[in-house]
């Protein structure tokens, strides 16, 4: 029989739970119970938890992180989430068939008794798989709104993944590029496991990623809530991931960072920064991916995930992509009024003047 059970706390009976649901479910590392914790201790725009639990008799089939939250004066029903999580999604188990017709009903059942006390549904960064598995979520009412990349490394041959990406011209200049950057000798790159005792490297790169969109007046954010969290996943000692830095450095000057964390052999490729050098004009990111590459087969790294995005550097350096999607869900006037901004925002998230508005709205006022 399939029921359910809501915590709008964390405790130790939860993270018991989501420890034992772990050991055969597919998920991302940002559904791990360290995240989930970092994220809602870190986190001060919900009013209420409720992380889902679904059981068929005993057995865990699915957990899911949802909370409400206001957001200028509306309520939504939304993921449990934060800046530092690229992808929200369900825990699902590797073991139940999500066709179920019953397990359907008491999904549509939970999000309709949580979002009783809501003005609207708004489930955001769905993916289309969670592992190897199709996200038992998703159905016709999610929107598709932009694509995730990953290089997948088995039985990868770099040389030919390298020649069919890039045209005579690209290679040139890469090879251009780099030789200039080798000239003179001194060119260094660095793999740094991150612990308590190095995280400074990790709250000096966030802080320059940070100014670089400030000045940019790209995005904002609060960089310190960032860290913070960050701080609290690097403390928890948990082997299940574990974060790297690499450092890209010319002349011992820092030219590029790329700040990742590795979970069941993928390389989540979460915060890269090309450093303010006269060296910038070479593209040293560029050659750093390469590098990246180069070591991930070294270290046995089965996938390399860029998470979503529309930058072009993802989808030049990936071999496989699927879409990601959006869920609204207007429960009343003031939901259909913070729907039509949503779903406009969606719409023309892709044009320049309109993102620098909303980010403008969206962080600034």
């Amino acid at each position: 029989m399939i029921h359910f059970r809501i915590f709008e706390t964390i405790n130790k009976d939860l993270i018991e739970n989501l420890n034992n649901i772990k050991k055969n479910t597919s998920l991302y590392v940002f559904q791990l119970p360290e995240w989930i914790n970092a994220v809602a201790n870190n986190s001060n725009n919900y009013d209420k938890l409720k992380i889902v639990f679904i059981y068929n008799d005993n057995d865990i089939i699915l957990v899911a992180p949802l909370c409400v939250k206001s957001v200028y004066g509306f309520k939504e029903l939304c993921w449990l989430s934060s800046d530092i999580i690229d992808y929200n999604n369900a825990i699902i188990s590797n073991s139940f068939n999500y066709e179920d017709n019953n397990f359907k009903k008491v999904w549509e059942k939970i999000i309709k008794d949580l979002s009783d006390e809501c003005d609207l549904v708004f489930l955001n960064k769905n993916p289309e798989f969670i592992g190897s598995m199709s996200n038992p979520l998703i159905n016709s009412q999610y929107k598709y709104y932009q694509k995730s990349y990953q290089l997948n490394l088995n039985k990868f041959d770099y040389d030919s993944f390298y020649s069919n990406k890039n045209n005579n011209k690209s290679k040139q200049t890469d090879r251009r590029k780099e030789k200039k950057l080798n000239d003179g000798g001194d060119l260094n790159y660095s793999y740094e496991n991150i612990n308590l005792t190095n995280f400074k490297l990790v709250e000096e790169l966030i802080f320059e990623k940070m100014s670089s969109y400030e000045r940019k007046k790209e995005k904002t954010f609060d960089y310190k809530n960032i860290i913070s969290q960050y701080r609290e996943l690097v403390s928890c000692n948990n082997f299940d991931y574990k974060f790297n830095l690499s450092i890209l450095k010319k002349n011992n000057k820092k030219i590029s960072s790329i700040l990742g964390v590795i979970f069941n052999g993928v390389y989540y490729y979460l915060i890269p920064c090309t450093h303010s050098s006269e060296f910038k004009k070479l593209s040293p990111g560029r050659l750093h991916i390469i590098n990246l590459i180069n070591w991930s087969i070294e270290n046995n790294i089965l996938i390399i995930d860029f998470t979503a995005g529309d930058e072009p550097y993802k989808h030049s350096w990936s071999n496989n992509d699927f879409k990601m999607f959006y869920y609204i869900k207007p429960l009343n006037l003031k939901g259909i009024i913070r729907s039509i901004v949503l779903n406009l925002y969606y719409k023309l998230r892709k044009n320049f003047f309109f993102k620098k508005i909303y980010h403008y709205i969206q962080y600034e006022i």
